[in-house]
């Protein structure tokens, strides 16, 4: 049978490798002579140390276990062919301890070989055993990568004393962070620092209640508070055309601007303790009234609880280009939903989620 792979060039060859588990990539070479060196010449790497196990997490990993990982992926950093043109790289790795000097300095070396000036993208998954340990802390190199566009922090990783004049991301257009606790300074000096940013999925636990300052240029944002203290918004993002906010506190902190232009939006938010009603009845009413021109809307329990009966019905403002609408009812109303679906006369679609203690029952309309 004729290798008809074989004969494609060298740049084809490697762009079908990019595809693959840099391991897998790596094997390849054993295939012929033909395919010897052109795994050296990879500008994209996947490193994951969980593979064996069908990507699932493996907290049983052993110490000789990670040690072997490492010597792999210094073994290819150090036979690849020009690691200066590393253009994306994707760690998933695990450690017993991050204070173990070993695994800390190694995590450090592996991510410090592939800031280079052509990465553009970088996904770090780095989980440990022990909740109690200190988090992974990033080389403040990485901070100030020029030409990065899309960066993905996941896991035990500290994001602690960064400052507006430590974190310069100018061509940075997406990101996901997903960690655990963090000042909310920092996460503003991080989010300071990335001017052009465009989607921006963030969840992580506040150390303390205030507000977090979303960058103006997001089209797409997604906001999930882990804990259960609330986080607060600042939203002044005109382009903004996807929202979805997860236990978002309202307090005085908690402001929105220019939400014109939001397509789709999902809330999920509550009032804090020993607040008066009043006021978060004012602040929902404000959000509501800033994305009143969206198409689809998804409302939590949470949120719909406070927009049951009257006088709460009259917080539902007119939405005229609203098609789809999503209620999470604690418990069914039907008078307010009658007023509810008055305000929306474009609508088309009506998904009600009626969820209490006993069931959880799912109906959908199409209106005509």
């Amino acid at each position: 049978m004729q290798d008809r792979i074989s004969n494609l060039p060298d740049g084809v060859l490697s762009h079908i490798l990019s595809f693959l588990p840099t391991k897998t990539t790596v094997q390849t070479s054993i295939l012929s002579n033909r395919w010897h060196h052109i795994w050296k010449h990879q500008s994209v790497l996947y490193f994951n140390e969980f593979i064996d196990d069908y990507h699932c997490y493996r907290h049983d990993q052993s110490d000789e276990q990670f040690k072997s990982f490492v010597v792999m992926v210094n073994s290819v950093l150090n036979l690849l062919h020009n690691p200066r043109a590393i253009r994306k790289m994707t760690l998933l790795c695990f450690c017993t301890l991050f204070e173990d000097k070993f695994c800390e300095y190694s995590v450090n070396n592996m991510i410090q070989s592939v800031i280079r000036p052509y990465l553009e993208e970088l996904h770090l998954t780095l989980d440990k055993d022990d909740c109690r340990g200190p988090d992974f802390k990033l080389p403040q190199t990485l901070f100030t990568s020029p030409n990065l566009v899309s960066l993905s922090l996941v896991g035990e990783i500290s994001l602690q004393k960064l400052s507006s004049t430590t974190v310069s991301f100018p061509s940075l257009k997406n990101m996901l962070i997903s960690i655990g606790s963090v000042e909310v300074y920092s996460m503003n000096a991080l989010l300071s620092g990335c001017p052009i940013i465009e989607t921006l999925d963030l969840s992580f636990c506040p150390i303390s209640l205030d507000k977090v300052c979303i960058p103006p240029s997001l089209k797409r944002l997604i906001v999930n508070n882990k804990s259960y203290h609330g986080a607060c918004l600042e939203l002044n993002v005109p382009d903004l055309e996807y929202l979805n906010i997860s236990k978002i506190t309202f307090r005085e902190v908690f402001s929105t601007y220019n939400l014109h232009n939001v397509v789709e939006a999902h809330l999920d938010v509550f009032p804090p303790r020993c607040i008066f009603v009043t006021h978060f009845y004012t602040q929902l009413h404000n959000l509501l009234g800033a994305i009143s021109g969206t198409k689809q809307l998804v409302l939590s329990p949470s949120t719909t609880k406070w927009l049951l009966g009257e006088p709460c019905d009259l917080l539902f403002q007119e939405f005229h280009y609203l098609v789809c609408l999503e209620l999470n009812l604690p418990q069914f109303n039907y008078n307010s939903l009658i007023n509810w679906v008055h305000k929306c006369p474009m609508l088309q679609v009506l998904i009600i989620q009626n969820v209490d203690k006993r069931k959880l029952s799912l109906l959908e309309y199409t209106i005509c």
